[in-house]
């Protein structure tokens, strides 16, 4: 234990250290919040990568495989389309566009109303997914070193908020590009032991059910689609994890190469923590609670030494995503609350000033949030349904449809999100009794199909009833 408490020590402290040091030369809030849009390819796509590969992944994806078997690998699937789709469609155009945020994206196209509408849901979904790394971390420090919870909180809150305060995305973009090698090899290694230490994939497909790697064996076709579909719409608007970096990208090829090679090397990630949740599967059986399947393998299976490895490689992935929601939702509170409504002539010292406190002051937030609410996860998931059900469509499709309106985008991103609320609100608290054919339909369908037929049918049926776009709004499409 006391290896493991130095090791990890000293592990963080040089993160933590570096990330401040590269924010030295900071002066503006181009410094800050994109690194001076100077990131080159390698620093891009490391950047990108760990912070796409983050703690959910590590540990929730490697207990989603455990638990689901073959039928996970609909949700990698959906997540693999969705960077393509922001590869082929949406990096080199938004870069060249030279904007902040994505609220700044709708701004352009659509108008202020979208643009309010937009920053409050990627505000409220960030500060959300802060906690819940807040949560990890906290979890991470006390099962393997025995810190209290709170304790545990405050440290990893401080983690985060030290490099996104001092290194903005200067800092934190270096780190996640050494961190990124260290993510990939702990990975491979990983899934190789585990493979290993079950007795080799023959020995893995003897031991699991017989149904495990059977396609919807676990997750009925409408629920596989369904999760595909969810994170498909998370990542492909994603701005703490995509378009933060393809903004930050020195030119508008590198934002483009940046998420294409992104694919590959989330590919990788993904095959290497199915490997370890279907090898978790056949060493320790059934019963184990996903979220505590990889602890489990990392105490129970593994020696010592690798555990400690694995541990730094989740305390990594953990740290990567933390950083990159803050810097996220710092600068959508700086950009589009603080510069756009409450002091348009605001300087870019001022605004850098204000982005470095609304960083501190969402970590609080978020702290507090850990501290109070410990089953935020619940509400993290349905936040990123109603991002994804709120943003996906007005996003791709006005920079797909040059007939797309400003009124068809707003209303667009309201109903969509509204049906979001519907399932999170109204549906669960009618009477199973006097629910009709349709209400029990919509019970067994996912939020996220209703949500995206209504938001695309109201995008498309408003367009064609409304004015065309103005000529300012079409330049998007000069980019």
């Amino acid at each position: 234990m006391g290896f493991a408490h130095i090791f990890l020590t000293l592990y963080i402290l040089a993160f933590v250290g570096y990330g401040i040091w590269c924010g030295r030369n900071i002066k503006t809030l181009e410094d800050f919040a994109l690194a001076g849009r100077n990131l080159t390819l390698p620093v891009l796509l490391g950047t990108l990568f760990a912070s796409n590969v983050g703690g959910g992944t590590v540990v929730g994806w490697t207990g989603s495989f455990y638990f689901l078997g073959l039928d996970w690998w609909f949700t990698g699937i959906g997540a693999l389309l969705a960077l393509a789709a922001a590869a082929y469609i949406l990096a080199e155009r938004t870069r060249k566009l030279k904007q902040f945020t994505v609220p700044d994206l709708l701004k352009l196209r659509y108008g202020e109303k979208t643009r309010i509408l937009g920053s409050i849901m990627i505000i409220i979904g960030d500060t959300a997914l802060v906690c819940v790394q807040i949560l990890a971390v906290s979890g991470i420090l006390h099962a393997f070193l025995g810190v209290p919870p709170q304790t545990g909180m405050v440290l990893g809150a401080s983690m985060f908020v030290s490099i996104a305060f001092f290194g903005g995305m200067v800092g934190v973009a270096f780190t996640d590009a050494l961190q990124a090698v260290f993510i990939a090899v702990g990975l491979l290694l990983g899934a190789v032991l585990s493979v290993h230490y079950a007795g080799g994939l023959a020995d893995i497909a003897a031991a699991v059910p017989g149904n495990f790697f059977t396609p919807f064996a676990h997750t009925p076709p409408l629920g596989a689609l369904g999760n595909a579909i969810s994170v498909f719409g998370t990542v492909a608007v994603w701005q703490s994890i995509i378009f933060s970096r393809t903004f930050a990208a020195k030119d508008p090829q590198t934002a483009k190469k940046g998420v294409l090679f992104l694919i590959p090397a989330s590919a990788f990630a993904y095959v290497c923590v199915s490997l370890i949740g279907w090898s978790a599967r056949a060493i320790l059986g059934p019963g184990v609670a996903p979220a505590a399947v990889f602890g489990k393998v990392m105490t129970e299976v593994f020696p010592p030494f690798l555990a400690f490895i694995l541990l730094a490689v989740v305390v990594s992935a953990i740290l990567t995503t933390a950083n990159s929601v803050l810097l996220s939702v710092g600068v959508n509170i700086t950009r589009d609350v603080y510069h756009k409504i409450l002091k348009p002539n605001a300087s870019n010292e001022e605004q850098l000033k204000v982005n470095r406190y609304a960083v501190l002051v969402i970590g609080l937030v978020a702290m507090f949030m850990a501290m109070r609410m410990p089953d935020i996860i619940r509400a993290l998931m349905f936040t990123y349904t109603m991002y994804a059900a709120a943003l996906l469509v007005p996003i791709y499709g006005g920079y797909l449809w040059k007939r797309a309106t400003s009124l068809g985008g707003f209303l667009s991103c309201l109903s969509g999100a509204a049906v979001a609320l519907f399932y999170q609100y109204v549906l669960p608290i009618i009477p199973m009794a006097e629910a009709g054919g349709f209400t029990r339909l919509l019970r067994a369908m996912p939020a996220m199909l209703p949500a995206l037929v209504i938001s695309l049918g109201v995008f498309v049926i408003v367009s064609l009833m409304t004015p065309p776009p103005t000529a300012s709004q079409l330049e998007v499409f000069d980019a």
